[in-house]
This record gives C-alpha cells, structure tokens and sequence, in this order.
C-alpha cells in the first residue's frame, strides 16, 4: 500500500462519529439523553415511537442509534430488526429498565451493539458510548480497507490477464510446417504466467533453431526471466549452432539468474530439413526423447548442467538423424507433476503417441493425458517436431 493510499484510509477512517438518534416514549430520559450526547459534541435528533423513527434513521443517518426495548406500538426489537434488514451503517444501544437484562441479551443476538440500564449512572454512559463509538469507527476503517482491498485485487487480476495475454503473443504459435517436417507446441502456466516457454526461428536458407526452457518456481517472478531468457535467445540462435548459442545465453543471463538465485533448464536444437539432421545441446534439461517410427525410444546424450547453477559450466553437442515417421519429444517437468499417479517417463509417453500421424496431434495427447479437474501443479510445456 502506497503512502497515498494510507493517507487516504486514514481520512476516510477520521470521519467522526457525531450523529445521534435517540428513540424513547419516556420524555426524561429522552431529554436526558440529548442534554448529555450534545455536551459531548453529538448532532442529535430523537423520536418518542418507533414509528417515527423509521424516516430519521434513512433520511438522517445516524451514527448510533439509543433505542429503547419496550415501546408502545413498533418495540425496539421491530425497529432494531428493520436496521439490520436494511444493512444500515450504525451502532444501536439498546435501553432498558432494570430488571429487563434478559430482553436487552436477546437484543444483543439479534444485533444490538450494546445496551444500558435505566437510570443511567454517568459511568456506564459513558463508557458504554466510547466503546460504541470505538467499534464503529474500526468497523468502518476496515470495511474502507476491504473496499481498498477488493479494488487493489481487482487492478492486480486485470493487470495479470493482460501480462498473461502478452506472453501468450510472445509464442511463436502452436504449429509449423517443413519440408519433410511439421513441429507444433503448446505452453500452459500454472497460474496466470510462467516460467516455461518454447521459441522456433526459420533461417533464410531454411534452417529451423527452436528451443524449450523451463526457469525454476512459477508465477510473475518466473515469467519476468522467461521473457529476459527467451529475448536473449531470440539474439543469437537464429545465425548460431547450438554450442555457441548457448555460450551466448550463458553470458547473457548468468547474472539474472543468480541474483535472483534461480535457474534455467534448456533445450537447443537446429534442424537441417534438407539432411534431416539435428544438433542440439541440452542444458539440464533432459525431458527429451527421439521416437522412433517402429516405436523405440532414444534417450539424447549429452546432457550438461542447468543455466545459472554454476557459473564454469560446459555444453557439449549432440547430433541425430530422423527417418519417415520419427518424432522428436520435448516436455517440462509440469507434464510429469500434473500426473504423479502415472508414473509418467519416456518409455509411457511414446506408446501415447502410438499411430497419431501429426505433431499436433501428440502434443493434443499429451497435453490431455495431464489435463484433470485440478489446475496444473507447474508449468506445462510440450514440443514435437515429427518428420513425415
């Protein structure tokens, strides 16, 4: 909250409670009470039935309401129950005589504030009125919080729809087609933005560099060095082979990450469609497997450490060809949290993939193959690159 905001709290707060109703058919007590508020600085007004009362407390709105329990016609319980059922903003204390506690209890049930017993000893008025006023004041300053609150929530949600709306743009989209290839992707935050992200680039001479990444935790924090990584990325792996796209990355981001102690996993390829080829380097990734067309799994070597948890790491590049019916798998950790009852690993995950004749079509699997009636415990992100 800023110091505006406080400022404007506490003047909404500081209004003083200052306007008095007094409603009782006893003319003593109902001037007593008037001589006693107005010395004490109160605007007061009175009625001496029920009746009368009812315009004065909407027309005037009182602050406290003096309300005597036994009145001829509408009681003080009729028109303590009308207050409540309009959801008047006001304190009533209640009056009785004595030996009336009973009546004055019950009120309290149905609403009251607080009551006093007749005669008033100045004591007891005046302590039973500070209290009042006290409870009154603090119930209005909270409900002014609640409002500041609710509206501040408010603000927040739209702000998040917007940031989440702006880092689905930031995809490149859910499908592409290659000669010889399709590649299509799908990324799910577990909240409204994430960590998680994947990113393709089509060179001019028709080489495609695309990348997964997932960054440690969720949420605003995570998708903040999504969008730092990614645009990095976005610098250097269009004209550069894996290895040294990822000297790149490291460079550019190792600070980021370790001043904000979290890191990245990475998956960098580089397709070459005319010799259906791929090099790569897998930085702590690992949620990476090459399907085959008669259904076998390759797992893919090396594997190097995640960016940003050692500052010396070393990359090395791997390589791999893809027949007619081959599928290259990349996933985030989000997939294998969403369904922890199925023990999810390569070996599942490719028989789900089993005659699906597209990459859109196994993403669409495995993307429901997690979807449950819960939200996502993480980021959930998958890539396929299929080869016709």
């Amino acid at each position: 909250m800023t110091v505006i905001d406080e400022q404007l709290l506490q003047r909404e707060a500081a209004v003083p409670v200052q306007r008095a109703l007094i409603v009782d058919d006893d003319d003593d007590i109902n001037y007593l009470l008037r001589v006693r508020l107005r010395a004490r600085g109160y605007h007061v007004k009175s009625a001496l039935t029920g009746e009368d009362a009812l315009p004065l407390l909407v027309n005037d709105a009182p602050d406290i309401v003096f309300l005597d329990v036994s009145m001829p016609g509408m009681s003080g319980l009729d028109v303590l129950e009308y207050i409540r059922r309009q959801s008047l903003d006001l304190a009533v204390i209640m009056t009785t005589a004595y030996g009336s506690e009973q009546v004055a209890i019950d009120a309290l049930r149905r609403g009251a504030d607080d009551y006093l017993r007749k005669p008033f000893e100045l004591a007891e008025f005046q302590a039973v009125l500070s209290r009042t006023a006290r409870r009154l004041e603090l119930s209005r300053q909270n409900a002014a919080l609640r409002q500041q609150l609710d509206e501040k929530r408010r603000q927040l949600e739209a702000e998040l729809a917007r940031a989440a709306q702006v880092q689905t743009d930031l995809l490149p989209g859910t499908h592409l087609q290659l000669p010889g290839f399709d590649l299509a992707g799908r990324c799910l935050p577990a909240r409204e933005v994430g960590g998680d992200f994947y990113d393709w680039t089509l060179s001019p001479t028709g080489c495609l560099t695309f990348a997964v990444g997932d960054i440690t935790g969720k949420g605003m924090a995570a998708a903040i060095l999504m969008a730092t990584v990614r645009a990095v990325m976005r610098a250097v792996v269009r004209d550069s082979a894996p290895k040294e796209a990822m000297r790149y990355v490291v460079n550019g981001v190792m600070r980021d990450l370790q001043r904000s102690e979290r890191f990245v996993t990475l998956f960098v390829g580089q397709l070459d469609t005319g010799t259906r080829s791929l090099r790569y380097v897998d930085a702590g990734h690992g949620h990476v497997f090459l399907r085959r067309a008669n259904g076998l799994v390759e797992t893919l070597e090396p594997r190097g450490l995640p960016v940003g948890a050692f500052a010396e790491s070393e990359y090395h590049e791997g390589f791999c060809t893809f027949n007619s019916g081959d599928a290259l798998v990349i996933y985030s950790d989000g997939l294998i949290d969403a369904r922890p009852d199925l023990q999810l690993d390569h070996q599942v995950l490719a028989q789900q993939l089993a005659n699906a004749s597209d990459a859109t079509k196994m993403v669409d699997r495995l993307v429901t193959l997690a979807t449950t009636n819960t939200a996502f415990p993480d980021d959930l992100t998958v890539l396929v690159q299929y080869c016709w």
